[in-house]
């Protein structure tokens, strides 16, 4: 039951779990209140589940961004990039402006993914 590498996974995993913790938080958080928004069972329930979408898109994005540089530097054979890439969790979310202004019924302007990686660099 001691298994030094059950308790890595296990201490991982609950770090998971804590860092999605506070994603919610600071997500509901944002708009200066700390409380389910509703007067109803309903619309708290709502609120809860608009809380859990934004923080899956999140989670989402950056997934799909990790997975684009693993696959652009695996390509490259840069080894020291690839174990930086791994042990980065996609839960993060301080890159992200949550207060800004997002207009999800354009689609004239689709996310690049390839011009934002060219950007990112590791050294």
């Amino acid at each position: 039951m001691r298994d030094p590498q059950i308790e890595r996974d296990v201490h991982r995993s609950q770090n998971r779990i804590e860092s999605y913790h506070q994603l919610r938080s600071y997500t509901s958080q944002v708009s200066g209140k700390k409380q389910l928004i509703g007067r109803t069972d309903l619309e708290a329930a709502i609120t809860n589940q608009c809380g859990r979408l934004i923080a899956n898109v999140v989670i989402a994005y950056n997934s799909m961004m990790l997975s684009l540089l693993l696959d652009k530097y695996k390509a490259a054979g840069n080894e020291k990039v690839i174990e930086l890439l791994q042990k980065i969790s996609p839960v993060a979310w301080q890159h992200i402006h949550f207060l800004g202004h997002y207009d999800f019924k354009n689609n004239r302007n689709p996310i690049d993914f390839d011009e934002i990686l060219a950007r990112i660099t590791f050294d």
